[in-house]
Protein backbone atom coordinates (compact mmCIF):
# COMPACT_ATOMS: atom_id res chain seq x y z
CA UNK A 1 0.00 0.00 0.00
CA UNK A 2 2.72 2.44 0.85
CA UNK A 3 4.07 1.48 -2.87
CA UNK A 4 1.04 2.57 -4.28
CA UNK A 5 1.08 5.85 -2.46
CA UNK A 6 4.91 6.70 -3.70
CA UNK A 7 3.44 6.15 -7.16
CA UNK A 8 0.10 8.64 -7.00
CA UNK A 9 1.50 12.06 -7.92
CA UNK A 10 0.06 14.99 -5.75
CA UNK A 11 -1.95 17.34 -7.06
CA UNK A 12 1.22 19.84 -7.28
CA UNK A 13 3.16 17.51 -8.89
CA UNK A 14 0.62 16.65 -11.33
CA UNK A 15 0.16 20.31 -11.98
CA UNK A 16 3.42 21.20 -12.52
CA UNK A 17 4.29 18.03 -14.61
CA UNK A 18 0.94 19.58 -17.09
CA UNK A 19 2.91 23.30 -16.70
CA UNK A 20 6.21 21.40 -17.80
CA UNK A 21 4.37 19.58 -20.96
CA UNK A 22 2.74 22.85 -22.04
CA UNK A 23 6.47 24.96 -21.66
CA UNK A 24 7.92 21.92 -23.64
CA UNK A 25 5.35 22.22 -26.67
CA UNK A 26 5.70 25.71 -26.97
CA UNK A 27 9.46 25.52 -26.46
CA UNK A 28 9.00 23.02 -29.26
CA UNK A 29 7.19 25.04 -31.78
CA UNK A 30 9.29 28.05 -30.99
CA UNK A 31 12.76 25.93 -31.95
CA UNK A 32 10.79 24.39 -35.10
CA UNK A 33 10.07 28.28 -36.03
CA UNK A 34 13.43 28.95 -35.36
CA UNK A 35 14.58 26.49 -38.16
CA UNK A 36 12.46 27.70 -40.63
CA UNK A 37 13.44 31.43 -40.58
CA UNK A 38 17.05 30.01 -40.79
CA UNK A 39 16.05 28.39 -44.51
CA UNK A 40 13.80 31.22 -45.36
CA UNK A 41 17.46 33.50 -44.81
CA UNK A 42 19.58 30.97 -46.59
CA UNK A 43 16.93 31.34 -49.24
CA UNK A 44 16.82 35.35 -49.26
CA UNK A 45 20.88 34.77 -49.34
CA UNK A 46 20.00 32.34 -52.31
CA UNK A 47 18.00 35.00 -54.43
CA UNK A 48 20.67 37.92 -53.60
CA UNK A 49 23.68 35.15 -54.38
CA UNK A 50 21.62 34.11 -58.02
CA UNK A 51 19.51 36.47 -58.92
CA UNK A 52 18.96 39.95 -57.36
CA UNK A 53 21.92 41.64 -55.38
CA UNK A 54 19.29 43.87 -54.22
CA UNK A 55 17.68 40.88 -51.61
CA UNK A 56 21.00 41.67 -49.67
CA UNK A 57 19.17 44.33 -48.08
CA UNK A 58 16.32 41.59 -47.35
CA UNK A 59 18.88 39.39 -45.96
CA UNK A 60 20.24 41.88 -43.85
CA UNK A 61 16.40 43.37 -42.19
CA UNK A 62 15.32 39.57 -41.85
CA UNK A 63 18.38 38.74 -39.16
CA UNK A 64 16.92 41.36 -37.03
CA UNK A 65 14.43 38.71 -36.13
CA UNK A 66 16.85 36.27 -35.36
CA UNK A 67 17.82 37.56 -31.62
CA UNK A 68 14.11 36.79 -30.19
CA UNK A 69 14.09 33.19 -30.43
CA UNK A 70 16.67 32.18 -28.59
CA UNK A 71 15.87 35.08 -25.74
CA UNK A 72 12.63 33.35 -25.84
CA UNK A 73 13.94 29.92 -25.55
CA UNK A 74 15.91 31.29 -22.29
CA UNK A 75 13.28 33.14 -20.53
CA UNK A 76 10.90 29.92 -21.29
CA UNK A 77 13.60 27.67 -19.81
CA UNK A 78 13.77 29.73 -16.74
CA UNK A 79 10.02 30.76 -16.22
CA UNK A 80 8.80 26.81 -16.58
CA UNK A 81 11.91 25.24 -14.94
CA UNK A 82 13.34 23.15 -16.86
CA UNK A 83 16.35 21.21 -16.96
CA UNK A 84 19.53 23.28 -17.30
CA UNK A 85 20.26 21.66 -20.79
CA UNK A 86 17.31 23.70 -22.29
CA UNK A 87 19.05 26.72 -21.25
CA UNK A 88 22.45 25.75 -22.62
CA UNK A 89 21.02 25.27 -25.41
CA UNK A 90 18.99 28.72 -25.58
CA UNK A 91 22.78 30.68 -24.28
CA UNK A 92 24.40 28.37 -27.21
CA UNK A 93 21.85 29.59 -29.94
CA UNK A 94 22.41 33.19 -28.48
CA UNK A 95 26.05 32.96 -28.92
CA UNK A 96 25.47 31.37 -32.34
CA UNK A 97 23.37 34.61 -33.23
CA UNK A 98 25.59 37.17 -32.23
CA UNK A 99 28.86 35.37 -34.06
CA UNK A 100 26.54 35.53 -37.14
CA UNK A 101 25.98 39.60 -36.53
CA UNK A 102 29.74 39.72 -36.01
CA UNK A 103 30.98 37.78 -38.78
CA UNK A 104 28.43 40.08 -41.11
CA UNK A 105 29.27 43.47 -40.03
CA UNK A 106 33.12 43.02 -39.47
CA UNK A 107 33.47 41.31 -42.87
CA UNK A 108 35.73 43.15 -44.03
CA UNK A 109 38.47 43.41 -41.15
CA UNK A 110 38.05 39.63 -39.88
CA UNK A 111 38.88 38.62 -43.99
CA UNK A 112 38.42 34.44 -44.75
CA UNK A 113 37.02 33.88 -40.74
CA UNK A 114 33.55 35.85 -42.00
CA UNK A 115 33.12 32.56 -44.55
CA UNK A 116 32.13 30.97 -40.88
CA UNK A 117 28.82 32.86 -41.88
CA UNK A 118 26.85 30.58 -43.68
CA UNK A 119 29.06 27.33 -41.24
CA UNK A 120 26.93 29.39 -38.43
CA UNK A 121 24.11 29.04 -39.93
CA UNK A 122 24.02 25.10 -40.38
CA UNK A 123 24.81 25.22 -36.70
CA UNK A 124 21.80 27.18 -35.74
CA UNK A 125 19.59 24.86 -38.10
CA UNK A 126 21.32 21.79 -36.53
CA UNK A 127 21.07 22.67 -32.90
CA UNK A 128 16.98 24.25 -33.56
CA UNK A 129 16.05 20.71 -34.75
CA UNK A 130 17.89 18.88 -31.97
CA UNK A 131 15.96 21.23 -29.51
CA UNK A 132 12.65 20.75 -31.13
CA UNK A 133 12.82 17.13 -31.27
CA UNK A 134 14.70 17.24 -27.46
CA UNK A 135 11.58 18.56 -26.00
CA UNK A 136 8.95 16.48 -28.28
CA UNK A 137 10.52 13.44 -26.85
CA UNK A 138 10.49 15.18 -23.46
CA UNK A 139 6.95 16.16 -23.74
CA UNK A 140 5.69 12.63 -25.22
CA UNK A 141 8.05 10.94 -22.59
CA UNK A 142 6.04 12.89 -19.77
CA UNK A 143 2.65 12.09 -21.35
CA UNK A 144 3.59 8.62 -20.99
CA UNK A 145 4.03 8.76 -16.69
Amino acid sequence: MANQKNLQASPSEMQSSANAGKALSILMWTARIFAMTILAQVFIAGLAMFVDSADWVAHTNFARVFIVFPVLIILLSFMARLPVSYRLKGIQLLVMVILMFVTADLSSQIGFLSALHPVIAIGMFWSAMTLARQSAMNRKAGETR
